[in-house]
């Protein structure tokens, strides 16, 4: 991988932060992690702190920023809380490593889009239905206000250990429970590794702009739960789907369709957007423990 320099990833110890600092040191990178927890070989970084507090080292070619209050709940209930750090510092960041003449790429989400269109294209405008799809939006915007140093990843959901849900349905799962997966909520999954590989091909093609990764299809929640159970060997009948309304969950928003054109992601980087049930079927061998078939 013919990339010069030092590659800063921004919320290193995150899920998606630590394969992708994983992937690109693997490639022959030196990369450095930061981390607001303290985690041991990390470059501490807090985002939700003053940036007068933040030191960044000389030498960085690229940074990934991976770190943000990536709870669509958490950013609904405490929406200056998170803006803090999913826009103000981010950005305020973002300008400060292009300044010191390094690239940006920055990780957000197909919730910029209200999900009306299936596959929506990278040129679409913007138009969040949530707190956390607004607070990306305007750091997209900001972030690619730096012209050729900026790259925005736009991701739909990243299915990978450790997610709440798939654990909760496990737990549910081993002691013989039912549950209640959401029928009209969608995702276009894509597995950990397949996102770092994306976001490690854009870092290494210098790329800028937009760059889209998502699966070739939705599939709802409850179609995810079922093809777990059947992985994990668990009756079908143990999965009883169900829709928001009559679960009485309360989202913000329920998108039609999460998709998004991964055409630069074919073209450009040369990789082939996943079917869902790769991302589904990796997350089941992580959290394949306790009783069910082996």
């Amino acid at each position: 991988m013919a990339t010069d320099g030092t590659v800063l990833v921004v919320g290193g110890d995150s899920m998606l932060g630590a394969v992708t600092a994983s992937q690109l040191a693997a490639s022959g990178v030196h990369v450095i992690p930061t981390s607001r927890r303290g985690t041991p070989g990390s470059l501490p970084l807090d985002l939700a702190a003053s940036p007068t507090s933040w030191t960044l080292p000389e030498g960085i070619s690229a940074a990934v920023l991976c770190a943000a209050v990536t709870s669509t709940e958490e950013c609904r209930r405490h929406p200056e809380v998170a803006r803090l750090v999913n826009v103000e510092a981010t950005v305020e960041l973002a300008r400060m490593l292009a300044g010191n003449g390094a690239r940006v790429i920055l990780l957000s989400t197909n919730l910029v889009f209200d999900g009306t269109l299936s596959c929506t294209p990278a040129e679409a405008t913007r138009c969040p239905r949530t707190a956390y799809g607004r607070m990306k939006a305007e750091a997209e915007e900001a972030v690619l206000q730096l012209g050729e140093m900026a790259t925005v990843v736009r991701l739909t959901k990243v299915l990978g250990q450790p997610l709440s849900i798939v654990m909760r349905w496990r737990e549910a799962l081993n002691h013989r429970q039912t549950v209640r997966p959401l029928a009209d909520l969608t995702l276009a999954p894509v597995s950990p590794s397949l996102a770092a590989g994306a976001i490690t091909e854009a870092v290494r093609s210098k790329l800028s702009g937009i760059l889209q990764v998502s699966a070739t299809s939705d599939v709802s929640y409850a179609d995810v739960a079922g093809r777990l159970a059947s992985i994990w060997g668990f009756p079908g009948e143990l999965v009883q789907p169900t829709t928001v309304a009559e679960a009485g969950v309360i989202l913000e928003h329920v998108p039609r369709h999460t998709t998004l054109d991964t055409t630069r992601l074919r073209v450009a980087c040369d990789i082939k957007p996943p079917d869902p049930w790769q991302a589904v079927e990796a997350a089941a061998g992580a959290v394949r423990t306790g009783r069910g078939q082996q």
